[in-house]
Protein backbone atom coordinates (compact mmCIF):
# COMPACT_ATOMS: atom_id res chain seq x y z
CA UNK A 1 0.00 0.00 0.00
CA UNK A 2 2.84 2.32 1.07
CA UNK A 3 4.57 1.66 -2.22
CA UNK A 4 1.86 2.05 -4.17
CA UNK A 5 1.30 5.49 -2.61
CA UNK A 6 4.49 6.45 -3.30
CA UNK A 7 4.74 5.67 -6.74
CA UNK A 8 1.36 7.75 -7.51
CA UNK A 9 2.90 10.38 -5.59
CA UNK A 10 5.81 10.07 -7.65
CA UNK A 11 4.37 10.33 -11.00
CA UNK A 12 1.99 13.09 -9.72
CA UNK A 13 4.90 15.03 -9.01
CA UNK A 14 6.42 14.29 -12.55
CA UNK A 15 3.92 15.17 -14.12
CA UNK A 16 3.52 18.30 -12.22
CA UNK A 17 8.01 18.77 -13.38
CA UNK A 18 6.37 17.97 -16.88
CA UNK A 19 3.74 21.05 -17.61
CA UNK A 20 4.52 24.03 -19.13
CA UNK A 21 3.36 27.36 -16.76
CA UNK A 22 0.02 28.62 -17.07
CA UNK A 23 -0.52 30.60 -13.98
CA UNK A 24 0.32 34.07 -15.23
CA UNK A 25 1.71 35.80 -11.92
CA UNK A 26 4.47 32.56 -11.56
CA UNK A 27 5.33 33.51 -15.57
CA UNK A 28 5.54 37.39 -14.61
CA UNK A 29 8.23 36.32 -11.93
CA UNK A 30 10.44 33.48 -14.59
CA UNK A 31 10.82 36.39 -17.02
CA UNK A 32 11.88 38.48 -14.81
CA UNK A 33 13.70 36.23 -12.97
CA UNK A 34 15.02 35.04 -16.20
CA UNK A 35 16.16 38.59 -17.48
CA UNK A 36 17.90 39.15 -14.34
CA UNK A 37 20.27 36.13 -14.41
CA UNK A 38 21.37 36.72 -17.53
CA UNK A 39 21.98 39.96 -17.01
CA UNK A 40 21.05 41.60 -20.48
CA UNK A 41 18.39 42.42 -22.90
CA UNK A 42 16.93 39.56 -24.78
CA UNK A 43 15.43 39.78 -28.87
CA UNK A 44 11.78 38.69 -28.52
CA UNK A 45 12.66 35.99 -30.91
CA UNK A 46 15.25 34.60 -28.55
CA UNK A 47 12.71 35.61 -25.45
CA UNK A 48 10.00 33.26 -26.76
CA UNK A 49 12.18 30.13 -28.09
CA UNK A 50 13.40 30.47 -24.34
CA UNK A 51 10.26 30.40 -22.55
CA UNK A 52 8.03 28.91 -24.92
CA UNK A 53 9.55 26.62 -27.48
CA UNK A 54 11.24 24.63 -24.39
CA UNK A 55 7.78 23.95 -23.06
CA UNK A 56 8.46 26.40 -19.84
CA UNK A 57 5.67 28.19 -20.45
CA UNK A 58 2.21 28.24 -21.71
CA UNK A 59 1.85 30.54 -24.70
CA UNK A 60 -1.03 32.51 -24.14
CA UNK A 61 0.01 33.02 -20.15
CA UNK A 62 3.30 33.88 -21.84
CA UNK A 63 1.35 36.56 -24.02
CA UNK A 64 -0.07 37.90 -20.93
CA UNK A 65 2.37 37.71 -18.81
CA UNK A 66 4.38 39.79 -21.23
CA UNK A 67 1.52 42.38 -21.61
CA UNK A 68 1.70 43.02 -17.85
CA UNK A 69 5.69 43.24 -17.42
CA UNK A 70 5.08 45.92 -20.32
CA UNK A 71 2.32 47.66 -18.44
CA UNK A 72 3.77 47.59 -14.58
CA UNK A 73 6.76 48.99 -16.15
CA UNK A 74 9.03 45.71 -14.96
CA UNK A 75 10.16 45.58 -18.99
CA UNK A 76 10.73 47.91 -21.76
CA UNK A 77 10.22 47.37 -25.63
CA UNK A 78 12.61 48.89 -27.77
CA UNK A 79 14.21 48.02 -31.45
CA UNK A 80 17.86 47.34 -31.77
CA UNK A 81 19.61 48.55 -35.03
CA UNK A 82 18.84 45.25 -37.10
CA UNK A 83 15.26 45.79 -36.35
CA UNK A 84 14.34 43.48 -33.70
CA UNK A 85 12.06 43.92 -30.87
CA UNK A 86 14.29 43.95 -27.51
CA UNK A 87 12.88 43.03 -24.14
CA UNK A 88 14.83 44.60 -21.29
CA UNK A 89 14.72 44.63 -17.42
CA UNK A 90 14.05 47.72 -15.90
CA UNK A 91 13.97 48.54 -11.66
CA UNK A 92 11.26 47.06 -11.12
CA UNK A 93 11.88 43.92 -12.66
CA UNK A 94 14.81 43.52 -10.83
CA UNK A 95 12.64 44.10 -7.68
CA UNK A 96 10.16 41.47 -8.74
CA UNK A 97 13.36 38.80 -9.37
CA UNK A 98 15.12 39.48 -6.44
CA UNK A 99 11.70 39.53 -3.87
CA UNK A 100 9.47 37.51 -5.72
CA UNK A 101 12.01 34.49 -6.94
CA UNK A 102 10.72 32.07 -4.60
CA UNK A 103 6.73 32.49 -6.30
CA UNK A 104 8.10 30.51 -8.66
CA UNK A 105 9.54 27.12 -8.30
CA UNK A 106 13.06 26.23 -8.17
CA UNK A 107 12.77 23.80 -10.71
CA UNK A 108 11.21 26.53 -13.17
CA UNK A 109 13.23 28.94 -12.15
CA UNK A 110 16.54 26.41 -12.99
CA UNK A 111 14.34 25.17 -16.10
CA UNK A 112 14.32 28.82 -17.51
CA UNK A 113 17.72 30.23 -16.64
CA UNK A 114 19.49 27.02 -18.30
CA UNK A 115 17.69 27.10 -20.98
CA UNK A 116 18.62 30.78 -21.74
CA UNK A 117 22.13 30.25 -21.23
CA UNK A 118 22.26 27.30 -23.61
CA UNK A 119 20.28 29.55 -26.15
CA UNK A 120 22.67 32.55 -25.95
CA UNK A 121 24.90 30.21 -26.24
CA UNK A 122 23.91 28.58 -29.43
CA UNK A 123 23.09 32.04 -30.80
CA UNK A 124 26.53 33.39 -30.03
CA UNK A 125 28.15 30.31 -31.33
CA UNK A 126 25.68 30.88 -34.57
CA UNK A 127 28.60 33.20 -35.80
CA UNK A 128 31.89 31.57 -35.24
CA UNK A 129 30.92 27.83 -36.06
CA UNK A 130 29.80 26.76 -39.15
CA UNK A 131 29.75 23.00 -39.73
CA UNK A 132 28.05 21.33 -42.89
CA UNK A 133 27.17 17.81 -43.55
CA UNK A 134 28.14 16.51 -46.97
CA UNK A 135 26.44 12.92 -47.78
CA UNK A 136 28.63 10.68 -49.66
CA UNK A 137 28.95 6.90 -51.51
CA UNK A 138 29.94 5.91 -48.58
CA UNK A 139 29.44 7.81 -45.21
CA UNK A 140 29.49 11.22 -44.77
CA UNK A 141 31.89 14.15 -44.36
CA UNK A 142 31.42 16.49 -41.47
CA UNK A 143 33.08 19.91 -41.93
CA UNK A 144 33.76 22.21 -39.17
CA UNK A 145 35.43 25.66 -39.40
CA UNK A 146 35.42 27.74 -36.46
CA UNK A 147 36.26 31.62 -36.77
CA UNK A 148 36.87 34.38 -33.66
CA UNK A 149 35.97 37.29 -36.06
CA UNK A 150 37.90 37.48 -38.43
CA UNK A 151 40.48 34.68 -37.88
CA UNK A 152 39.95 31.26 -38.99
CA UNK A 153 40.86 29.26 -35.71
CA UNK A 154 40.18 25.65 -36.89
CA UNK A 155 38.78 24.33 -40.61
CA UNK A 156 38.31 20.34 -40.62
CA UNK A 157 37.02 17.49 -42.65
CA UNK A 158 35.55 14.36 -40.61
CA UNK A 159 34.09 11.03 -42.12
CA UNK A 160 32.12 9.49 -40.71
CA UNK A 161 30.20 6.40 -41.56
CA UNK A 162 26.63 7.76 -41.78
CA UNK A 163 24.62 10.96 -41.61
CA UNK A 164 23.43 10.17 -37.82
CA UNK A 165 26.84 9.99 -36.65
CA UNK A 166 27.78 13.19 -38.53
CA UNK A 167 25.12 15.22 -37.03
CA UNK A 168 25.22 13.68 -33.84
CA UNK A 169 29.34 14.80 -33.93
CA UNK A 170 28.43 18.22 -35.41
CA UNK A 171 26.10 18.63 -32.44
CA UNK A 172 28.64 17.89 -29.48
CA UNK A 173 30.91 20.14 -31.10
CA UNK A 174 28.46 23.05 -31.51
CA UNK A 175 27.53 22.52 -27.80
CA UNK A 176 30.66 23.71 -27.14
CA UNK A 177 33.40 24.52 -30.07
CA UNK A 178 36.04 26.40 -27.77
CA UNK A 179 36.23 23.13 -25.34
CA UNK A 180 36.63 21.33 -28.60
CA UNK A 181 38.77 23.40 -30.11
CA UNK A 182 41.13 23.24 -27.25
CA UNK A 183 40.94 19.31 -27.17
CA UNK A 184 42.39 19.50 -30.88
CA UNK A 185 45.26 21.68 -30.21
CA UNK A 186 45.68 19.50 -26.51
CA UNK A 187 45.74 16.04 -28.78
CA UNK A 188 47.68 17.88 -31.58
CA UNK A 189 50.80 18.77 -28.68
CA UNK A 190 50.45 15.48 -26.98
CA UNK A 191 50.41 13.21 -30.31
CA UNK A 192 54.11 11.36 -30.65
CA UNK A 193 54.99 8.78 -33.13
CA UNK A 194 54.93 5.24 -31.75
CA UNK A 195 57.71 4.07 -30.23
CA UNK A 196 60.17 2.01 -31.93
CA UNK A 197 61.30 -1.57 -30.42
CA UNK A 198 65.11 -1.39 -30.67
CA UNK A 199 65.74 -4.15 -28.34
CA UNK A 200 66.85 -6.41 -30.68
CA UNK A 201 69.49 -4.20 -32.59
Amino acid sequence: MKKQMRDENLMKISELADRSVTDSSVANVLLCYMLYRVNAPLESELLYEIAVTEGIINYFTYQDALQTLLTNGSVTLSTNDKGENIYALTENGVDCARKLKTFAAKSYRDHIVLAAKRAMERRRNENDVKIDYIPLKQGCHLRVRITDQAITLLELTLFTPDMKQAKLLGEKIFSNPSVFYNNVLQSAMLNEAEPVDLSDN
